[in-house]
């Protein structure tokens, strides 16, 4: 074992003890602390709502009424407007890096996918490389041909893997969104609800009561909800995507099924009419159809 000993007042260490605790070392450490806390607390703000929502008030959903019966539009669509739309989340087949409109499909988005290049293919594509026809009300299983569970039976299919479920797919949130963007300014003020029985920090004092589901609801200014949801995939936005979103003048209403994979939008004849005419793949729908 090493001893210390002192010599003229000075400290002395003899061969084998181990060098001294400097202030560059002591700076290090403190420094090593303070970036494993700030991870750490990152890694617990995930869970945290973001901070672009305040709380709502109980008039911000007085008068909505979604009272339509088990699993038709009217489920989750309130009555009152013009018009309504389906617009189903696309399939995705992989493909090479160099081809046009390929996106890269990250790895942490927990559906057991590598890293790769992937290229949307709308449900009437998929459907019409199976000799079928989609529309307003195929599910993605009647037209997609042999599949396994949510991934295509052979790599020659026109898919390779389905329809993201319980949630808006990015691609479309931003060609979606510009479109709402005609009617909604982006400091206009927004109301987003998620399912009660899905949700983890979105609890509050204002709920979205309807007959079949009830949704926790936070206000936000447009811009902020869009830009959320325009974001790649990732856990921490699939972990905050609201199910419902309309804004405070109630000129549109949105809806994405929790255990389904489309959407549902209801608002005036000239602003479904401008969907039904755009990039999106949407279909023309009446509250008594069957939600998909």
């Amino acid at each position: 074992m090493s001893k210390r000993r002192r010599g003229h007042g000075t400290l002395v260490y003899t061969a084998g003890t181990p060098p001294r605790f400097t202030l560059r070392d002591r700076l290090r450490t403190r420094y090593r602390l303070w970036r494993a806390r700030r991870d750490w607390g990152r890694s617990l703000r995930m869970y945290d709502l973001p901070r672009f929502y305040r709380r709502a008030k109980q008039s911000d959903v007085d008068g909505l009424i979604i009272n339509g019966t088990s699993w038709t539009v009217g489920d989750f669509l309130p009555v009152g407007y013009e018009a309504h739309v389906r617009l189903p989340n696309p399939f995705w087949k992989i493909v090479a890096e160099n081809t046009e409109g390929a996106l890269l499909h990250k790895a942490d988005t927990g559906d057991g996918h590598d890293d790769t290049w992937v290229k949307p293919v709308s449900c009437a594509e998929v459907g019409a490389a199976n000799g079928l026809r989609m529309t307003h009300d195929s599910g993605w299983s009647a037209i997609c041909g042999p599949h396994d569970a949510h991934l295509a039976a052979s790599p020659d299919q026109a898919w390779s893997w389905a329809p993201r479920e319980c949630d808006l797919d990015p691609l479309m949130a931003e060609r979606l969104f510009r479109l709402l963007a005609r009617e909604t300014a982006p400091k206009d003020r927004c109301l987003s609800g998620q399912w009660e029985g899905g949700s983890r920090d979105w609890t509050s004092d204002v709920l979205l009561v309807t007959r079949g589901w009830n949704y926790f609801v936070w206000r936000a200014p447009f811009r902020d909800i869009a830009g959320w949801l325009q974001q790649p995939d990732s856990f921490e936005r699939h972990l905050h995507v609201p199910h419902v979103v309309w804004p405070a003048d109630r000129g549109w209403f949105l809806a994405t099924l929790y255990s389904g994979h489309s959407n549902y939008l209801a608002g005036s004849r000239t602003l479904i009419d401008a969907v039904l005419t755009s990039e999106l793949e949407a279909y023309e729908v009446a509250l008594t159809d069957q939600a998909r």
